[in-house]
């Protein structure tokens, strides 16, 4: 079954209603909602007697955001406010002074609940998600009003319609209808599928220049390791001491830090080709900013210089293992041109360069110099 398709229709519930909740969206705040929703429902073990509140909803639907917007500056559109709420509620000064990591989504949930002020992002978007389920309500125009009669035709068509929830009283918490959970319990894998996969296709289409997208939505369990890369690195400079493309100054081989060129929060992978090494104090200071050009032609004679390095200490078949990444995403023809300085400088400015121009247009700061 595709991601983008929801598991088929039941007795007690309808699957065509709710894959219309994603139709017609101009925010993030649908997808962010109903993500949030999912989490609620599982954190509850798909109880419906336990009502779901308004402010938890929003707390996790920033802590969603968080990931996409402090690490990659992914736009959640034009006319979205999710941004302004999330800098708003963790500025960039607090989450310096309070290093988080993209993983301890307790703690950045922690950060936000303490700095959140009165928001408006639960204004509309309660009532519009169930709207499918009332047909009737399209044409009405004046916001309060179809949030009053979204309300009002949940609570009276709740056993019959069976829209995903209803309000309470005082249109705080939701109310899941009971149908729903155990639809989301059987289920729950695929629909979660089936929303990131329109969520993904928003944020592509909220950000048509940026790579990889697919991997910047949702923050991963941890970081992938840079072990090899390392191992890489530290045997190359045990061979040849080469010196650190930002300061001169040669490295040693038990003292470096690998700093990825183009901001690993813009390309999103560990790729050889865009690993240099530089010193501990160097690349915590550099982070993900956008190095000066003129550091571009001593990180591609490194490249150069490690390339041949590695080959007279590796196995051929070893090395060609190795340094295929090379090969695949530089474009190079063959090994023999990952030797050749021409040649590796000319692949490199067809794919670094580009990298880094769309980099700062979407928000990275250029012409970074060490201090």
């Amino acid at each position: 079954m595709p991601p983008y398709e929801l598991p088929p229709e039941s007795l007690d519930v309808s699957a065509e209603t709710l894959a219309r909740i994603f139709d017609d969206v101009t925010n993030s705040y649908k997808f962010l909602f109903f993500l949030a929703l999912l989490e609620n429902i599982e954190r509850n073990h798909f109880d419906a007697s336990i009502p779901i509140g308004l402010a938890e909803m929003i707390l996790d639907m920033l802590t969603l955001a968080w990931y996409p917007h402090i690490y990659f500056r992914l736009s959640f559109g034009r006319l979205d406010k999710i941004a302004l709420a999330l800098d708003a509620a963790a500025p960039r000064q607090i989450l310096a002074a309070q290093p988080l990591k993209p993983w301890d989504r307790r703690e950045i949930r922690k950060v936000i609940a303490a700095n959140l002020k009165d928001n408006q992002l639960a204004r509309f978007v309660p009532y519009r998600l169930i709207r499918p389920f009332f047909p009737e309500t399209r044409g009405m125009a004046k916001d309060h009003e179809v949030n009053s009669r979204v309300a009002e035709l949940a609570a009276a068509e709740f056993a019959n319609r069976k829209p995903l929830y209803k309000f309470d009283a005082r249109q705080e918490r939701l109310i899941l209808h009971s149908s729903w959970a155990r639809y989301f319990q059987h289920n729950i894998r695929l629909i979660r599928g089936w929303a990131h996969w329109h969520f993904l296709e928003y944020m592509q289409r909220c950000n048509p220049s940026v790579p990889g997208i697919a991997h910047k939505l949702f923050a991963p369990a941890e970081r992938e390791s840079l072990e090899k890369q390392t191992a890489y690195w530290k045997a190359v400079l045990t061979a040849e001491r080469l010196p650190c493309i930002y300061t001169g100054e040669l490295l040693s081989a038990d003292a470096i830090s690998l700093d990825h060129f183009v901001p690993w929060s813009f390309v999103v992978h560990n790729q050889l080709w865009n690993l240099v090494p530089t010193s501990r104090s160097v690349n915590s200071q550099k982070s993900d900013r956008l190095p000066d050009r003129k550091f571009f032609a001593g990180f591609v004679a490194t490249q150069a210089k490690a390339a041949m390095v590695s080959r007279n200490l590796l196995k051929a078949k070893s090395w060609q293992d190795q340094m295929s990444c090379y090969l695949s995403d530089l474009g190079l023809a063959n090994f023999e041109a990952l030797l050749d300085a021409e040649q590796l400088s000319s692949a490199y400015e067809g794919t670094i360069l580009p990298l880094l121009k769309l980099a700062e247009a979407n928000g990275f700061e250029p012409g970074w110099v060490p201090k």
